[in-house]
């Protein structure tokens, strides 16, 4: 049963990631949810786990602002805990070290003297939920406390990513791609997604919605600049109000719907208290979301009927293509085929639309790519 703490979400105005400013605004938030010292005691690792999905700069709204990862661990310190930020991001493999520079997390770091956890390389311990084995980072199970640092994006499988979607990053290297194969429709990720939540459920989440993400996100989307800072106990609230106020319907994001019917979380924002700035304050009227999002929302069976005739499918724009080979790499199937220095090509027999490639592309050259009368349902 969630507990009076839970179900509260505490949300301040913040329009920039000046260090005065957003260390104001995270002391605010947490003095809502009754202090820091109710969750980290002297002595406490607390693990920081931001969303560092690839190796883009701050500005690009991709990642967690390293400025709300530097304030947190500073919130730590002061009550006697000790701050280690860790993730898997995408492209570790490659070079973890291009991630945290590019990200901006290696010269926050080095300032703040923090530790930079490489997931990949700390060893995993094995679960089960529902009949499915996980592997998270030893780090995130061995830590006293996780501090989830989510980033407020939309996202062209899950609809929006936010708190509960940042756990999938607790599970390091290559066996993300394994699961993006055997469950590629955004139900059944999502389960996995729920799964991974409930095995390890951080203690607090505090939502980057300063810059956040519209359009065909989690990567390829445009920044929007929000303004706004949230705080909780459940992240599955934190994501149905951040739902709420850029025009999604919480209980259509298949995370926050398998969530909140697990008992994860509560996904009914009448069912939420907020604190802080009023939700009706920060609505977005024209936020755009993702342009594949009411395929996405068909029923299977009918999905199934108007295939051949209504797809949605990633492609690649050869004029920004540089060839780099990150979509070949990241592709679970092997439906990408990289040929010299020509433009990767798609076997769409292949493809299961996982969107890895989407996600990772650094140069925002692949891109939802919709048949003709795709094009006008979705209009």
């Amino acid at each position: 049963m969630l507990n009076e703490l839970r179900s509260k979400v505490a949300i301040v105005g913040c329009n920039s990631y000046d260090i005065d400013m957003i260390s104001g605004s995270i002391k605010n938030l947490l003095d809502m949810l009754g202090g820091l010292e109710k969750f980290v005691k002297p002595g406490m690792k607390v693990l920081l786990k931001p969303n560092l999905i690839s190796a883009k700069a701050p500005e690009r709204a991709v990642t967690t602002h390293p400025e709300i990862v530097a304030a947190v661990a500073r919130e730590v310190r002061r009550l006697g805990g000790h701050p280690v930020v860790g993730d898997s991001p995408g492209g570790a493999k490659v070079g973890i070290n291009r991630v945290w520079t590019n990200t901006g997390m290696k010269a926050m770091a080095e300032r703040e003297g923090l530790e930079l956890i490489n997931f990949e390389a700390s060893g995993a311990e094995r679960f089960r939920c529902n009949g499915r084995a996980y592997y998270l980072a030893k780090p995130a199970v061995e830590a006293d406390l996780i501090i989830n640092l989510p980033k407020l994006k939309t996202h062209v499988l899950t609809l929006m990513t936010g708190a509960v979607k940042n756990v999938f990053g607790l599970i390091p290297g290559f066996r993300k791609g394994n699961y993006h194969k055997q469950y590629p429709k955004p139900n059944d990720f999502a389960e996995v997604i729920v799964d991974i939540l409930s095995v390890k459920t951080p203690a607090l989440t505090i939502m980057d919605a300063v810059l956040s993400m519209e359009g065909d996100g989690p990567s390829s989307g445009d920044p929007r600049q929000t303004n706004f800072l949230m705080a909780s106990r459940d992240p599955v609230a934190i994501d149905a109000i951040a739902a709420q106020i850029i025009g999604l319907d919480p209980i259509k994001v298949p995370t926050t719907r398998i969530a909140s019917d697990a008992g994860l979380g509560i996904g009914w924002p009448e069912m939420i208290e907020t604190m802080g700035v009023p939700v009706e304050e920060l609505k977005i009227p024209d936020f755009k979301l993702t342009s594949n999002r009411k395929l996405e929302l068909l029923p299977n069976f009918l999905v199934r009927a108007i295939d051949p005739f209504v797809w949605i499918r990633p492609d690649i724009e050869r004029e920004k293509c540089t060839s780099c080979g990150t979509c070949v790499s990241s592709c679970p199937t092997g439906a990408l085929r990289l040929n010299g220095d020509k433009t990767p090509a798609f076997d769409y027999d292949l493809c299961i639309n996982c969107w890895c490639c989407h996600e990772l592309c650094p140069e925002k050259a692949v891109y939802v790519h919709k048949s003709w009368l795709a094009k006008k349902f979705i209009r």
